[in-house]
């Protein structure tokens, strides 16, 4: 400010000044001074104004700039959305003046339109990732599309889909006579559709409409919609044509599910082979990926199920993610890893994350609740086994043989646990006949029911018949291999039996159950420390499997430490607490350690659980049981 005041004073001649004061009056000095004064003080005032339009100036500048790049801003969005824009879009329908008198006007006709679409879209259920599709459609994406009248930002947004967008426009009309409604949709360049009857059938003639319009802009999402509403035969042949020549999206997708739809009529081989053909088009394709391990597994081929399981878990964490629904992708990778904790004999592990999945209903995996059994049938968890089977555990979907053999094999597998075998054939039977009606079921049989009914024949004398059952399985199936040494034991032939589980070993080295069975072999000929070093292999392949562990306890008894039997025990509880057996044989080692009133309180928790007949007669031998 003393830098303008300086400056207006500059206007003043000094000199002038000073002889004008010099000779003036009093008075008229100070009017002098005054005028000066107020002289420099409006030119102050016109310094300020002058400042202040500067800053107005620069302001005005700026304003008029951030509205110029909102502006840029916001037509570049709107082009950018509209490129993006992949929607169906459903204009009014042209309608006899008859109907739109009667209300049924073209607007009216495409919003009951858009109704039955966007119920459709909500009842199909997949684990596919909307983004995968071609056309990624959501409940959002289907919209009514009523033209507007002049010029307006709704218009140069429609303009601009039209020109630089995917939508899919949906026309139509329809032509009414007396006796006869006939609707007719056009999708772009999908293809069009024309559905006729009755004119009181006005809503269902609709939404057979909306099918038509589901099926020609959605194939692989329409398949699924039949495959949910149990109208499998009509979606085979849409997934057929789309695995041969459908869009790069479909196609895999397409194969994936053919490989589900095939088993119950074609048998695994042919689901292996769809699957095979998913993979070459999409190498990490999680689903079709999980279906060879499942296959895999029927088989008993559990070496090669545990790599494939194992690739699984790391597509799920790495680029096959984005194939995957979001919220499915930890539901897949408990389900994925109960397969290896199974195989890794952590069956408690495992049965914890696949009551996860069976209460979440994963959609695509066969007999769920069947899977929860298998795991707590590791666990030697009988009554849990049994609470899982009797669930419904039965989707809408391809496999439902698959599921009704799954349901029947848990069974099965109950009473092997249960050594109620004239049952187990019994089971057995029921799935023959259910092969009868799927024939493609028969691929299942020699690994998954076989081996368990030669071994029931085995265990009820009938050695012929027997011998005649595990000679018709495959030798590169594990649990046909352990079967075979389990008849040849029960022949009193140990050198042959020994023979099969090393076979079993060298097939699946990672797997723990040969070398445990070998160590149950070992006790039963009376070689205890043979045993224990078997058992220790199998912890090593199997950390959390608790049949070594007891079986490790069961050995030292056998070499009359029972005082150091009572820590193996106490660590196999950790992983199979409701085993009967467990208990029974931690319970003897107590009484053998001078320990009465611990060994009752096994006993007692023992005559709680599951126990086989022989394991029954032997509790009631003991002191205190």
């Amino acid at each position: 400010m003393s830098e303008d005041i300086a400056a207006a004073s500059e206007n003043a001649d000094p000199a002038a000044l000073s002889l004008a004061l010099a000779g003036a009056s009093r008075e008229e000095a100070d009017a002098f001074l005054r005028d000066q004064r107020h002289h420099i003080h409006e030119q102050l005032k016109q310094i300020h104004l002058d400042i202040f339009e500067k800053w107005l100036g620069v302001l005005l500048r700026m304003a008029t700039l951030i509205v110029g790049i909102a502006a840029a801003a916001g037509a570049g969005l709107m082009i950018w959305d509209a490129s993006r824009s992949n929607g169906l879009l459903i204009e009014p329908f042209s309608v006899p003046p008859a109907l739109s008198a009667q209300g049924i006007t073209g607007q009216v006709m495409a919003a009951k339109l858009l109704d039955h679409l966007v119920a459709m879209q909500v009842q199909t259920t997949s684990n596919r990732a909307a983004k995968t599709y071609g056309n990624s459609w959501d409940a959002t994406g289907i919209k009514l599309d009523i033209p507007e009248t002049g010029i307006s930002l709704a218009e140069i947004g429609r303009f601009l889909r039209d020109t630089l967008g995917s939508d899919t426009h949906v026309t139509g009309e329809v032509i009414a006579t007396a006796s006869e409604l006939r609707l007719t949709a056009r999708a772009s360049f999908n293809g069009s559709d024309t559905v006729s009857g009755s004119p009181n059938e006005l809503n269902a003639l609709t939404e057979r409409l909306a099918e038509s319009i589901y099926r020609l802009t959605q194939p692989f999402r329409y398949a699924v919609f039949l495959i949910n509403h149990n109208r499998e035969k009509e979606a085979v042949p849409i997934l057929a044509v789309l695995a041969r020549k459908g869009s790069v999206e479909d196609r895999p997708w397409a194969y994936g599910v053919l490989a589900t739809a095939v088993r119950d009529p074609e048998g695994v081989q042919a689901s292996l082979r769809m699957a095979s053909q998913a993979m070459e088009l999409e190498p990490q394709f999680v689903n079709a990926q999980s279906t060879i391990g499942r296959v895999r597994i029927e088989l008993s081929q559990p070496e090669k199920a545990v790599q494939v399981e194992t690739q699984i878990l790391g597509f799920l964490t790495g680029d096959g993610r984005h194939l995957m629904r979001a919220d499915i992708i930890p539901l897949w990778q408990d389900l994925t890893q109960s397969e290896i904790d199974v195989e890794k004999g952590a069956f408690l592990d495992a049965a914890r994350r696949r009551a996860k999945v069976a209460e979440a209903g994963v959609a695509g995996k066969w007999g769920t609740y069947a899977l929860l059994a298998e795991a707590e049938l590791g666990a030697h968890d009988l009554a849990a086994a049994r609470t899982a089977v009797s669930e419904p555990g039965v989707y809408p979907g391809l496999s439902k043989g698959s599921d009704a053999l799954y349901k029947i094999w848990a069974r099965l597998l109950i009473d092997r646990e249960a050594a109620d075998f004239p049952a187990l054939l019994d089971h057995a039977r029921a799935i023959a006949a259910l092969a009868v009606e799927h024939p493609g079921l028969r691929s299942l049989l020699p690994t998954m029911i076989t081996p368990w009914t030669a071994y029931a024949r085995a265990r009820t004398g009938d050695m012929s018949g027997a011998e005649a059952e595990i000679a018709s399985t495959p030798t590169d199936c594990y649990d046909c291999l352990l079967v075979r040494a389990a008849i040849a034991e029960l022949k009193h032939e140990p050198a042959r039996a020994d023979t099969w589980l090393s076979r079993a070993a060298l097939s699946a080295p990672s797997i723990p159950f040969a070398y445990e069975e070998w160590g149950r072999r070992l006790i039963a000929r009376g070689q205890p420390d043979a045993a224990i070093t078997k058992f220790r292999l199998a912890l090593r392949k199997g950390p959390h499997f608790a049949d070594p562990l007891e079986g490790w306890g069961e050995a030292l008894m056998a070499k009359n430490q029972s005082h150091l039997a009572l820590a193996k025990f106490a660590e196999a509880e950790k992983y199979a607490p409701n085993w009967g057996r467990l208990h029974l044989k931690w319970g003897e080692a107590l009484a053998f350690s001078g320990k009465p009133a611990d060994a009752k309180a096994q006993f007692t928790r023992a005559a709680a659980l599951d126990l086989t007949p022989s394991e029954k007669s032997e509790l009631a031998r003991m002191p205190h049981g």
